[in-house]
């Protein structure tokens, strides 16, 4: 049987994702390999310069692939569902999903855990600052850690639908349910155990599953922010 015009268009594209995905894992995977030996001289430092280099470390791991993979295209925000579209529900069940994470983990750690980056090192050293450079590392904070980690999310799991052929619709959707493992093995690996991957792998799949149910994934920065590395009030 012959093919259509479409399916030779469609493979073409799910080779593209399955490359573009790739290359970002090999990178994620090859700047993690460096952590065992990275991790104590970071942690060791202080103030704005500390956050600073913990920061650029993450965006090498997460950010500079992701990025490279944007430019080559020719992708921006929108293409990855972050428009003025239906911003207000993505970003209510951002608020709903957080809660319901946050909740759970107070629950689990019989203590009240709400402030996000409370555990964050970088968030630490920046408080270890003067209030300009305070505000400037926590400012960086949240950006790499809650947007830049939010947007991984999302590039993945739309990689991950495109090399399925899946429109990204639905609790189901085969990106989302891909990045939430992905997220839990990889806090497993780290030595973070089973509460690490259960935990990992709810906010991974919050992140996939708020553009795939609002078509809008601006609610997946948030929802990154407002749970990671939450502590005591």
């Amino acid at each position: 049987m012959a093919l259509t015009h479409a399916e030779p268009a469609m493979l073409t594209a799910r080779r593209r994702a399955a490359l573009d995905l790739g290359f970002v894992i090999v990178v994620f995977l090859l700047g993690s390999a460096a952590l065992p030996w990275l991790d104590p001289l970071l942690r060791r430092g202080h103030g704005l310069f500390g956050a600073l280099a913990l920061a650029g470390y993450q965006f090498a791991c997460e950010g500079a692939a992701v990025v490279a993979v944007l430019l080559v295209h020719h992708e921006s925000l929108p293409d990855y569902a972050f428009r003025r579209a239906n911003l207000v529900v993505s970003l209510v069940l951002a608020i709903a999903l957080a809660l319901l994470y946050n909740l759970a983990l107070s629950w689990h750690a019989h203590a009240i855990l709400w402030l996000p980056f409370a555990r964050q090192p970088a968030a630490r050293m920046s408080m270890e600052s003067g209030t300009l450079a305070a505000a400037l590392g926590i400012v960086i904070t949240i950006s790499v850690w809650g947007a830049l980690e939010g947007f991984f999310g999302v590039f993945f799991a739309k990689k991950v639908n495109a090399i399925f052929g899946h429109q990204g619709y639905g609790w189901l959707s085969p990106g989302a349910l891909a990045f939430a493992s992905f997220n839990g093995l990889i806090h497993f690996a780290v030595g973070q155990g089973i509460r690490g991957f259960t935990a990992s792998f709810a906010s991974g799949y919050f992140i996939g599953i708020i553009p795939a149910v609002t078509g809008n994934a601006w609610g997946s920065a948030l929802v990154q922010t407002l749970t990671n590395a939450v502590g005591h009030i």
